[in-house]
């Protein structure tokens, strides 16, 4: 990784990007971020490069010849191989990347979110059951609410796993933001590993069980996945639904509560949704645009020497682009700290862009808007118990998760 000899000083910012400090006071660093040419970060093993201007964001996004999603493995790269080892859709390029989307895109169809659409609305209702059956007023709308309905969208309606099979992967979940604080040359801390070996014992046991007797769920869709004579090999089989069962609930998880803070800590704009409901998709839109909990996503490493933004970057450094910085950049989004839900923002980078736009984004969406709408038509007088409530936030270097939002039903 690349130090910062020959490179403009003057751009140089010492912070600590996954620090405590940083994420209680994240949202001013990536308003500044959204009006800044990118700059450089020290950091062990070498000088990164973070974007947060919509434009230099968006360029790393779409140019995979100069920046790629297929890190190096070894010293100083430890923290960026979140998951120690697998192979996900998000850190393959070129060829493999596009064949492996193409088999994958069958199970986001149309027609498979539509099956998942009545599933996933009966789970929330069952949710919100629960919460309305509870003595008291008070609720906490992430681990009662936001949190389950991941897991019920992804692990049970998507996946149909069993209780056993669903604690699994919660468990790597809970875990998985460990190994992006691990230093150069350190081992992964022992509860990682532990937790993915079990994983990975899983995803071989669902497999083989699937195999034997398909249904119609995710996984049995992508061991049938074929386009024309090809069709998804053993390991890219295994790596695709290690991602979806273990690595999809930590960008998911954020995203709901981040959503829901957004919006509940607005009341102003709840009331314009309650009273115009078909205006709940821009709603979604702006809280995704808003609040969708992460400020980086997956990192990118410069192939050549090159710049963006005014920039210079080396080859060999990692670049990070901030979605939730460019969503908040002024050129692109008129008055960006204001919330609004009648904005209808149409080019939010919160998914990526490129040919790396999360594959899942519609059914990411699809189950926001059934737990916001289905939340709010329940309990339209649902606030946050504290109108002045800060949120602590926790999660790998990236995140902005939310462990608790304590609301009041009534």
């Amino acid at each position: 990784m690349a130090g910062t000899t020959g490179l403009d000083q003057s751009k140089i910012v010492d912070i600590d990007l996954g620090g405590a400090a940083f994420k209680q006071n994240a949202w001013t660093h990536l308003a500044q971020w959204a009006q800044s040419e990118p700059f450089y970060v020290p950091a062990e093993g070498g000088t990164e490069v973070v974007c947060g201007r919509y434009g230099d964001a968006q360029e790393v996004f779409l140019d995979t010849e100069r920046f790629s999603s297929e890190l190096p493995k070894g010293r100083g790269f430890e923290k960026f191989d979140k998951y120690m080892g697998i192979q996900v859709l998000a850190q393959t390029d070129g060829a493999a990347h596009a064949r492996i989307r193409k088999l994958l895109m069958p199970a986001f169809s149309s027609s498979s979110l539509t099956r998942l659409e009545g599933r996933i609305t009966e789970l929330v209702d069952g949710m919100l059951d629960a919460i309305e059956g509870r003595a008291g007023d008070s609720f906490d709308a992430m681990r009662d609410y936001g949190a389950k309905i991941i897991v019920g969208a992804l692990l049970d309606a998507m996946l149909r796993l069993d209780e056993a099979q669903k604690a699994v992967f919660l468990e790597f979940h809970e875990v998985l933001p460990l190994t992006t604080y691990v230093k150069a040359g350190e081992p992964y801390p022992e509860v990682c590993v532990a937790a993915l070996e079990k994983a990975r014992d899983m995803v071989d046991r669902i497999i083989e069980e699937r195999r034997a007797r398909p249904g119609d769920d995710f996984i049995s869709q992508l061991i049938s996945a074929r386009d024309a004579d090809d069709k998804l090999s053993d390991e890219e089989l295994f790596n695709q639904t290690f991602t979806v069962c273990g690595a999809a609930l930590s960008a998911t998880t954020r995203s709901m509560g981040g959503m829901m803070f957004a919006l509940f800590s607005h009341p102003d704009q709840l009331d314009i949704l309650k009273n115009e409901p078909d205006l709940m998709p821009m709603g979604i839109e702006e809280c995704l645009r808003f609040g969708s909990g992460g400020y980086f996503t997956f990192p990118r490493v410069a192939t050549c020497d090159t710049e963006v933004g005014g920039t210079k970057i080396m080859k060999g450094m990692i670049v990070r682009p901030s979605p939730q910085a460019a969503n908040l950049d002024p050129k692109v989004f008129a008055d960006p700290l204001r919330f609004d839900v009648r904005r209808n923002p149409k080019r939010i980078l919160t998914f990526g862009a490129g040919p790396h736009l999360c594959v899942g984004n519609r059914l990411g969406k699809m189950a926001a808007t059934i737990a916001i709408s289905r939340l709010v038509q329940r309990f339209p007088h649902a606030r946050l118990a504290d109108p002045a409530f800060k949120p602590q936030y926790g999660g790998a270097v990236g995140e902005l998760r939310i462990g608790e939002l304590p609301m009041l039903k009534h």
